[in-house]
């Protein structure tokens, strides 16, 4: 264990007292910690692979691979032809081919499955660990690189969501690690070829996801705190042209899908400016940054504690995020207490290697750099986007625990300061290991819920053999990419609902295009794991429009009989010749043979809107098509506020096609004007013949009325 260093007045960055030179039985140690590492991460990440459910991110990548495994037409968000070729370009606005190509080398290797994706993401996820030992055995001593992979591999989010690709965003970890390798190391050596590689690296981690430019930020304010601005404009100044022109052009070659995705027409900075204040799919406002920075800070300690969030696992106890919030106090007090030894390695220290001090402090300015600057977002804020530090965490965390020996007392032995390093040690990792294993219990019990249910191998079941042939629309978010992963691409659906929380115009219009086929089968979650909510009900309202309903044709549980998956059709409402008592309850009376048996209205402040639902029953052989008058009307002086006339079920069941005795459901839906005043608003119907205007009479129980419109309902806006 480490021992106060001697003091020493020619000290550099590379040089390191005999204390930090590795001996024997700490490269042993440091090696068993590596192995129980490495058997704890693929003890529980290999068993029950299948579990949980594969959900759209963790696939979505994984379909343009296994495309080109299968050489399926590849529906990667944007492709290139190469000799013939279509070869994935990017994945979105902001996220570039990698995963895509890492996915189809482990499956190429692996299979094309949910077990082969995983092993292939576990494998990623494994090498990132080798590269966490290597940079900290370089920047710090073998224990802290031993203790630092042991921390990371067996911490229940890293472990669950490198199984899971977590988003896109597990090649960005390994990037991320070599990148700050290669900065360091140029640093410490000015080498061309370490500058040219490292811009080529960050080129690629830009590509791979946009939120990778975050890591030029610590960079820079490391070297500045380290080196001062003149210091950093010398050695600037001491690259030479030609190393410099090849950094550029080789991080040009990392930006390359990029750039050739946005040429000619800047897609990806019109969809940034787009979502530069408020992003569109979420909703998450980028200017309320106290409100954001709470819960990033929260989601971050929340993973690193133990909890795997979207899973909905058991969480454990959050020993390692008090641990974290701890170790970066302490490294920003000894960086402070030491601050000369990081200016001036030549200066004297009493307690730790300046490059030791140095290398800490890279890593909690790029922690604590990181976290506010993934309050601004795109897309939307959490943990998942700051995964890609998590393993910078756990190595400050390592050379911290590390650290405890030498500041005890030396009247204790080396054994006597070395136990409560190894007791935290052992209570964090025991803490890790038992949280895995709670997590596994969970997904054998409940086969992972919402939308990481295993209930999508049913779906995709019951897709394939019952609905062969038929249009399969999914409404909500979190089907396609999976079912066409699990079916590979038998079962195509297609994504029809909108990446907005509320639903647009547009999307009614299209679901009312939808619910002319008679064969469509449209897919939704169930209300409580909806993710885009909103299209359920728009699609109900358009059949209702259309007179039609949304038929319950399946529903798809989880393990425990909840409802995962809802399956609809949507059939033309039959003809009814009933009279129900609890909808008779007005029985007014219309010229012509037409009775109004009863209705409802109800006002909606969220959407300022009013429903109105009719019930009538045609009396005579036959009706004109007249008119249903829909009318808003301020009580307190009888002006008409807005309208909503419409032929019956907004003329897709006319008048005139009605039978003797049947009874209609007429709905309507009426926009109240946005600077309406507080007040009683009364909603009154009638019937009139849209060529004269002419209403008809009515004969109302409740004697209200008054100029052939009645008063149906009354509502209060305060």
């Amino acid at each position: 264990m480490r021992q106060t260093p001697p003091k020493s007045g020619n000290r550099t960055d590379t040089q390191q007292p005999s204390l930090y030179a590795p001996s024997r039985l700490a490269i042993a140690i440091a090696i068993i910690l590596v192995i129980a590492a490495f058997v704890i991460y693929f003890s529980v990440g290999l068993t029950n692979l299948h579990l949980p459910g594969p959900q759209n991110d963790e696939v979505a990548d994984a379909v343009p691979a296994m495309e080109l495994l299968r050489g399926l037409p590849n529906s990667a968000f944007d492709t290139i032809d190469i000799l013939g070729h279509q070869l994935p370009l990017m994945m979105g606005h902001y996220i570039g081919p990698t995963s895509i190509y890492t996915s189809y080398v482990g499956m190429a290797l692996f299979g094309d499955t949910i077990e082969g994706l995983r092993i292939s993401q576990l494998v990623l996820g494994a090498f990132t660990l080798l590269l966490l030992w290597l940079a900290a055995r370089r920047w710090f001593d073998p224990l802290s690189a031993g203790l630092a992979v042991l921390l990371c591999a067996s911490a229940p989010a890293y472990l669950w969501w490198s199984r899971a690709g977590v988003h896109f965003s597990a090649p960005l970890l390994t990037l991320a690690l070599i990148y700050l390798m290669l900065v360091v190391r140029h640093w410490q050596t000015r080498q061309p070829a370490l500058l040219i590689t490292a811009a080529f690296i960050f080129g690629l981690g830009v590509t791979t996801k946009l939120l990778f430019l975050w890591l030029a930020m610590p960079v820079v304010l490391t070297a500045l705190i380290i080196g001062g601005l003149r210091e950093c404009r010398s050695i600037f100044r001491s690259i030479k042209p030609g190393a410099l022109f090849l950094a550029i052009i080789a991080g040009l070659v990392g930006l390359l899908p990029f750039i050739l995705h946005n040429i000619p027409s800047g897609a990806s900075f019109q969809f940034i400016a787009q979502n530069a204040l408020q992003s569109q799919a979420y909703g998450h406002n980028n200017l309320d940054f106290i409100g954001n920075l709470r819960f990033e800070t929260a989601d971050f300690l929340r993973m690193i504690g133990g909890d795997t969030i979207h899973f909905g696992a058991p969480a454990g106890l959050p020993l390692s995020a008090i641990a974290v919030v701890a170790c970066l106090v302490y490294t920003l007090a000894i960086c402070i207490r030491y601050r000369r030894a990081i200016a001036d390695p030549a200066s004297s220290s009493d307690a730790i290697v300046p490059g030791h001090l140095r290398m800490r402090l890279l890593l909690v300015v790029t922690i604590v750099t990181v976290i506010p600057m993934g309050t601004v977002s795109i897309s939307d804020i959490g943990a998942r986007h700051l995964f890609i530090i998590a393993p910078l965490a756990w190595l400050l965390l390592a050379v911290s625990i590390m650290d405890i020996p030498m500041w005890l007392n030396r009247r204790f032995t080396v054994a006597q300061r070395t136990l409560p390093a190894i007791a935290v040690a052992a209570l964090l990792c025991a803490n890790h290991v038992a949280t895995n294993i709670e997590i596994q219990y969970y997904m054998v019990a409940s086969g992972g819920t919402g939308l990481w249910s295993d209930a999508l191998y049913g779906l995709a079941n019951t897709l394939e053999t019952r609905y062969t042939g038929r249009p399969i629309m999914a409404l909500d978010w979190g089907f396609e990419r999976s079912i066409a992963f699990i079916t590979h691409e038998r079962v195509r659906m297609r994504e029809m609902h909108e990446f907005v929380p509320v639903p647009s115009p547009r999307f009614a219009d299209l679901a009312t295009v939808m619910l002319r086929d008679p064969s469509n089968v449209y897919v939704f979650h169930a209300p409580d794991i909806t993710a885009f909510k909103g299209h359920f009900e728009v699609m109900e309202r358009q059949a209702g429009k259309a007179h039609k309903q949304l038929r319950l044709v399946q529903t798809i549980d989880e393990r425990d009989g909840a409802p995962n998956t809802l399956i609809y059709g949507a059939t033309d409402i039959s003809r009814t010749f009933t009279l129900s008592p609890t909808l008779s309850n007005r029985n007014a009376t219309l010229s012509g043979g037409l009775s109004l048996l009863g209705g409802q209205a109800a006002y909606d402040p969220t959407t300022h809107e009013v429903s109105v639902v009719l019930y009538w029953q045609n009396n005579a052989g036959s009706q004109p098509d007249d008119t249903v008058l829909v009318h808003i009307v301020d009580q307190s002086d009888g002006k008409i506020i807005t309208t909503g006339d419409q032929q019956p079920v907004y003329g897709a069941y006319p008048f005139s096609i009605w039978q003797r005795g049947e009874v209609v459901k007429d709905p309507h839906w009426i926009t109240l004007p946005s600077d309406l005043k507080p007040g009683i608003y009364q909603v009154r119907v009638g019937v009139y013949d849209p060529k004269t205007g002419i209403r008809r009479t009515i004969s109302d129980p409740l004697n209200d009325a008054a100029g052939n419109s009645l008063m149906l309902h009354s509502f209060e806006i305060k």
